[in-house]
């Protein structure tokens, strides 16, 4: 919608929610959760300064819960929100969608191109993170399964939606804590780091301008490797007749409830393994190994840019008045080793994966935001953010890698360590 259609009618929405107590069910949770996130991530995409750190995100997962605690949402808008989110599964709802599509969905020639390179760096970077502060979290008394569940984990997965809410499942599914209180401790690890990673790409910017040449293969300046072949091209979207769009929809979204409830079934059968894991292992396995139809490709993008562009805003809003503590919050960020340590994590991240880069001939900058930063910032506004503070938006195919394959394996990776360490 244009804004000078959408803005009216998501104010109006807002203010009889605020003036009536709205019915409960669906229809009321989407429209107030579609109208607030779309407000504030207009806002926080339009503000100077903090467009360019992932500001659209960072209202939508912050003020509700800031402007709920102190009073100026009404109880019944809350409650509204919180019982839609609750009893339609919204959550499960998004992370199926997200899960299912940007595997499925990802073309399968830049996938098996750039990943059989940039999946190097990736993979090493997740195990450097993890060894490194699972040891650190054991020295300084922090906890092993702190460390590497609520600082860690967050940091790498690749946002709220597709990483920090199937982390807060592992562990709920793993402990006596329930989802939405351990979703108040990572939110705050992911949003800081977004921020050290957008900072961080600006400055590697400005090295590579200032020493181009440090050293060999230093600076790509856009360029993931100096190799000509071996990468697929960017692949360019077609447009699509509206009949055909409606129809995709609606394929995508019953082949990724399809694929949820075999996952959820393989995960009652072994229940020590996560259904988002089984759904990530099922969606990976397909795609590499087994022939597409080219319709379910497009249904499943479909169905995810659908999601991507409507209903993240939404889910996130929910999830600010469902789980999101502001006091707690505000405790964490006042505790020195979980903020010294969410930042260290993207330096490491960055370093790990330049070097690693490096090492299978990729240029160290480019593998660095790419494999490095990709994973650690907030998805996929994070990545935009990311490549525009370091000019790189060629990047994007190569961040959008990071973000979902590689978040896939830190979930992955968490499910294996949670019996141990939780």
């Amino acid at each position: 919608m244009s804004l000078r259609w959408f803005l009216p009618i998501a104010l109006a929405i807002i203010a009889l929610s605020f003036w009536v107590a709205p019915p409960q069910g669906m229809m009321s949770g989407f429209a107030i959760t579609m109208a607030i996130g779309g407000v504030l991530m207009l806002l926080g995409n339009t503000i100077p300064g903090l467009n360019r750190i992932g500001g659209g995100v960072i209202l939508a997962i912050l003020m509700p819960a800031v402007l709920f605690k102190y009073g100026l949402i009404p109880e019944h808008v809350a409650t509204v929100v919180g019982d839609f989110y609750r009893l339609s599964s919204f959550g499960e709802f998004i992370v199926a969608a997200l899960i299912v599509g940007s595997i499925l969905g990802m073309d399968r020639s830049l996938l098996m191109a750039a990943g059989s390179r940039i999946i190097l760096p990736i993979i090493g970077t997740i195990v450097l993170c993890f060894a490194i502060f699972g040891v650190i979290g054991q020295l300084t008394g922090y906890g092993v399964g702190r460390m590497m569940f609520y600082v860690v984990g967050p940091v790498l997965g690749g946002g709220i939606a597709a990483g920090a809410m199937p982390i807060s499942e592992l562990i709920a599914a793993n402990t006596d804590q329930t989802a939405e209180a351990a979703l108040t401790q990572l939110v705050p690890a992911v949003v800081v780091a977004n921020l050290v990673c957008i900072g961080a790409a600006g400055t590697l910017a400005w090295v590579g301008r200032k020493r181009p040449n440090l050293f060999r293969n230093f600076n790509g300046e856009g360029n993931l490797t100096n190799v000509k072949a071996g990468f697929a091209k960017i692949p360019v979207g077609q447009k699509v007749d509206p009949s055909d769009a409606v129809r995709s929809t609606v394929i995508g979204l019953f082949l990724a409830g399809f694929l949820l409830m075999l996952a959820n079934t393989l995960s009652s059968l072994m229940p020590a393994v996560h259904g988002y894991v089984f759904l990530i292992l099922i969606c990976a396995l397909w795609k590499i190994f087994l022939p597409m139809p080219e319709f379910l490709v497009q249904s499943v993008d479909m169905w995810f840019r659908l999601v991507a562009s409507a209903f993240i805003p939404a889910v996130i809003v929910a999830v600010s008045f469902v789980a999101i503590d502001i006091d707690q919050i505000l405790t964490l960020i006042n505790d020195p080793i979980y903020m010294i340590s969410t930042i260290a994590v993207v330096i490491v991240a960055l370093l790990a994966a330049g070097f690693i880069g490096w090492l299978v001939r990729l240029n160290f900058i480019e593998s660095s935001i790419s494999a490095g930063l990709g994973l650690a910032d907030i998805g996929s506004s994070g990545d935009l953010a990311v490549l525009s503070a370091a000019n790189r938006i060629e990047l994007l195919p190569f961040l959008s890698i990071s973000s979902r394959i590689g978040g896939g394996l830190v979930v992955l990776t968490l499910s294996a360590l949670a019996p141990f360490f939780l």
